[in-house]
């Protein structure tokens, strides 16, 4: 075989070779991609468990078996809103909202909502991609010993 030859049969390795390289190389990227998107969640999943184990979050007025000692305020957060706001945006925003909460003192959020909208002269006025969590911050008491319907 001359030189000419060899080189030639090496062009075409070389030719079969470079998608086949390419394609792995996509792929341990997306691979790579994934793992830590996959670590992420995981992370926010722990951060939101860990709040929720200090902070109690209820949609009515009252929580059940606990009293209201102090209202410490509104507490509001912006946040994406994609398809099930619940979602990673929704569980990041939810934090976030407990943080604030937890920063002014308060082991509990009471009148939680989700709202997908601002309000204006009693009309819904739609921002999309937007969505705002919204409650109450509370200090709680460990009893409701003034209730007499208990």
């Amino acid at each position: 075989m001359n030189l000419e030859t060899i080189l030639g049969h090496i062009k075409a390795l070389i030719l079969i070779a470079i998608p086949f390289l390419l394609l792995y190389a996509l792929a341990v990227k997306e691979m790579r991609r994934q793992k830590a998107r996959k670590a992420g969640v995981e992370a926010i999943n722990r951060e939101l468990k860990s709040l929720q184990e200090q902070i109690t979050l209820v949609t009515t007025p009252d929580v059940p078996g606990r009293g209201v000692a102090k209202e410490l305020g509104p507490v509001t957060v912006e946040g994406s809103a994609g398809t099930g706001f619940i979602g990673i945006a929704g569980k990041k925003a939810l934090i976030v909202l407990m943080r604030k909460a937890r920063a002014m003192g308060a082991d509990g959020i009471v009148n939680f909502r989700h709202q997908s909208g601002a309000v204006e002269a009693g009309m819904i006025k739609r921002q999309p991609g937007i969505a705002m969590l919204v409650g109450t911050a509370v200090k709680l008491t460990d009893s409701r010993m003034n209730d007499p319907s208990l």
